[in-house]
């Protein structure tokens, strides 16, 4: 891809994400402004999630009417929605608007995926979409301060002015961009060509489905410990909001860390073998979390590496889904994001219920490793003849 479509497709990316992230640090913020509990808040995330699941309608037509025009319509939806939540004075008019916001994700990520993999070959599209995914980590880094500089001197209101503006530019600038062909671009590459001396066959021979169910379990696994992980802090250490803040400037960079890794590494190590590997390298992570629990520098440190494995992995398994069907790869990320979309919900219903009930992480632990070590069999079991990538 040429610089610009690389500027655009980033610049993009970073603008969708930090609409997505500003809730979460910002959420109690919002319901401040808006006059609501922070209970009443958190169903304005819920309705964002539950949006996630029509990803694979958006694949689907993504698929007959071009990716590009897939991208433009989820940007759309991205600046209606920050529109929208920037005028909100109630419940109701904030609420259309996160369903909008949420409507952007399932439409644009997919055929972002789709649109990028569709002009890279298979042996180098690992660090494509791993550059493009390092704008999930770009948007906490640069968004998260400046959107709490924004606020602190204008208001809630002020972050989606600037994430309309943003989805503007990315608009105008998206349909600038040539449709893509819907071809395989490994056509340039020999028959049964390996890549890169890593055994990496161009056309992977794997069941979609399973590939999909390794997906939803892995996200589920590493939800269901996420999304305790600051009242295990708060119980543990008696952790203030304001050293969580600072923690969370590490988290973005641990993201970093595993999208770049994804971008060095995986073309050559193979992404079949890099999802493995990943999988369980995080399992063994989500093991050792009850052991770091005799000191606060060892609970970041094993959270930190929590995270930049799980990004690792995640990042790594789009690649691998982007060649499972080739002609229909639109349509297989799309299904992949409503996995994934699945799987976090799942996670997030489950996980406060069982720390509810136990309070320490053992119960989380054992729940993440039973999901966890089904992913590996599914992806064990996924592959058909001659397993390769």
């Amino acid at each position: 891809m040429s610089r610009w479509t690389w500027f655009v497709v980033l610049f993009s990316r970073v603008t969708l994400n930090l609409a997505v992230r500003v809730t979460y640090p910002f959420l109690p913020a919002i319901a401040r402004g808006l006059g609501i509990s922070f209970e009443k808040a958190g169903l304005l995330v819920a309705a964002r999630h539950l949006v996630g699941l029509t990803g694979a309608l958006w694949g689907l037509l993504g698929e007959r009417k071009g990716y590009a025009w897939g991208m433009v319509i989820g940007l759309s939806a991205l600046f209606l929605g920050s529109l929208t939540v920037s005028v909100s004075q109630t419940f109701s008019l904030a609420l259309v608007g996160f369903v909008l916001i949420g409507l952007s994700k399932p439409v644009y990520d997919p055929n972002v995926q789709a649109f990028a993999s569709s002009r890279i070959p298979y042996s180098k599209r690992a660090r494509a979409l791993g550059i493009l995914e390092s704008s999930w980590a770009g948007s906490w880094l640069i968004g998260i301060p400046l959107s709490g500089f924004l606020i602190a001197h204008f208001g809630w209101h002020s972050p989606f002015v600037l994430i309309s503006g943003a989805a503007l530019v990315a608009i105008i600038c998206t349909k600038s961009l040539k449709e893509v062909i819907q071809t395989n671009p490994n056509n340039n590459e020999s028959p049964g060509q390996i890549g890169l001396n890593t055994g990496e066959e161009v056309t992977v021979r794997a069941k979609p489905v399973l590939i999909l169910g390794v997906s939803l379990l892995m996200v589920f696994a590493n939800e269901n410990m996420v999304i305790v992980y600051g009242a295990w802090l708060e119980k543990e250490f008696n952790l203030q909001v304001q050293t969580l803040g600072l923690y969370s400037i590490l988290v973005g960079l641990a993201e970093l860390g595993g999208e770049f890794t994804v971008v060095f590494l995986v073309d050559r190590f193979g992404k079949r073998r890099a999802i493995f590997t990943g999988l369980i390298l995080t399992g063994l992570s989500y093991l050792a979390l009850p052991f770091c629990q005799s000191s606060l520098i060892l609970a970041f440190l094993g959270l930190i590496v929590m995270f930049y494995l799980f990004e690792f992995t995640i990042v790594s398994i789009f690649p691998y889904v982007s060649e499972l069907v080739p002609l229909e790869r639109g349509k297989w990320l799309a299904f992949n994001f409503s996995a994934l979309v699945v799987g976090r919900m799942a996670g997030a219903l489950l996980g406060p219920w069982l720390w509810q009930r136990s309070a320490d992480l053992y119960t989380q632990v054992t729940f993440s490793l039973l999901a966890q070590a089904l992913a590996v069999i599914l992806l064990l079991f996924s592959a058909k003849r001659k397993a390769h990538s």
